[in-house]
């Protein structure tokens, strides 16, 4: 088998009510999909992480890495990852040029898990066909105070969601603080409440905040500091009783063996559009597993980023829970034919061969933006 051609699709959504979190506002949903084509008729369907950075995405794909992957076998999988990875070092190894990677890399285990007949996640082992969702939320809105916020998180108990996330960092401390005390009041006791800072923070109020809300019970305190702020994040780390989750903006398995040899993290957080595709997500989930650490996949784009870390996920025993991004956005929820099945929190991955999704061209061909 051959790869025959590399195709690239820029998709973007433009919500009524951008989301914002503490780094900014979320005015688009951007979601950059390749179709790699094979002499065979197999065409494998991947997504690189492209917010704000559609065109950007595309020329690094058809510039550097495409003439790269020319007459390749799509099933060398690790052989291409390493392939494209040296090939880009000197442009690469973070941000754009590894979101790009990334969309190859999963289209080709779409690819491979096509040609095997079997689901993504059966090929690379098959721990689960399922896994704990958390509803990913708690978004600063124009117009959402407290009692919006109370609405939204008792909507997601009244779904059957055992656990919410839910963002601080984008108002005074004392304001999250609140929102916060809000958030647990409307989810009782028994939910699990974790909070996402979006590296927002420097260590003194990271550290002021954690003190503030250990009380609250939380699972998790995600990204409270810079990724590169590894001497903080183990300060930080050691100081509070809350969990330390991240870091899904390190990117790579080396950046992620630098915050576990410093202890830096509780749990490891990774993308598998962010940090290289299916293949570097599933290193990096296997590291945290020697160090003794849960993984857990991040994702907050489209239906095949969703298929992507579901699939990375569900092959490891160290994953129990998986983020589900709630805000509107079609190109989660009706760009594939066929969705993933979510009943009282806990998200199924299908029985079809690779990824499971089939895209729907009419949805596709309203969202898509011309090159």
């Amino acid at each position: 088998m051959r790869i025959t051609n590399i195709e690239t699709i820029m998709l973007s959504y433009l919500p009524s009510k951008p989301p914002r979190d503490s780094l900014s506002g979320i005015q688009t949903r951007d979601v950059f999909l390749v179709k790699i084509h094979t002499d065979e008729g197999i065409i494998g369907i991947g997504e690189g992480f492209a917010l704000g950075s559609l065109h950007s995405t595309a020329v690094i794909v058809e510039e550097i890495l495409k003439p790269l992957l020319k007459d390749e076998d799509p099933t060398n999988i690790d052989r291409i990852w390493e392939k494209m990875y040296r090939g880009s070092f000197r442009v690469g190894r973070r941000g754009i040029v590894l979101a790009a990677m990334s969309a190859i890399d999963v289209a080709l285990w779409d690819v491979l898990g096509k040609k095997a007949g079997l689901p993504v996640y059966k090929l690379l082992g098959g721990a689960s066909a399922s896994l704990s969702a958390y509803a990913s939320a708690g978004y600063y809105q124009e117009g959402k105070g407290l009692p919006e916020l109370h609405a939204e998180m008792t909507g997601y108990k009244d779904q059957g969601f055992t656990a919410v996330k839910m963002k601080v960092g984008g108002e005074s401390l004392e304001e999250d603080i609140e929102r916060v005390r809000t958030a647990r009041e409307a989810l009782g006791s028994s939910m699990k409440l974790a909070v996402d800072a979006n590296n927002a923070y420097d260590y003194e109020t990271a550290l002021r905040f954690a003190r503030a809300v250990e009380k609250e019970g939380i699972f998790f305190f995600e990204e409270p500091l810079s990724s590169d702020d590894i001497r903080n994040s183990q300060k930080l780390a050691s100081k509070t009783d809350i969990p330390i989750a991240g870091y899904e903006t390190e990117y790579t398995r080396y950046g992620i063996r630098d915050l576990l040899l410093h202890d830096a993290v509780d749990i490891v957080q990774t993308d598998a559009i962010w940090t290289g595709g299916i293949s570097e997500a599933r290193k990096i989930g296997i590291l945290a597993a020697a160090f003794g650490k849960k993984c857990i996949p991040h994702f907050s784009a489209g239906i095949v980023s969703l298929a992507a870390n579901l699939h990375f996920g569900a092959s490891l025993t160290n994953v129990e829970w998986f983020e589900l991004t709630m805000d509107d956005n079609p190109l989660r929820s009706a760009l594939s034919v066929d969705g993933f099945k979510l009943e009282r929190g806990t998200i199924y991955l299908p029985d079809k061969p690779g990824l499971g999704i089939e895209l729907d061209e009419e949805v596709l061909q309203r969202y898509q933006v011309s090159k």
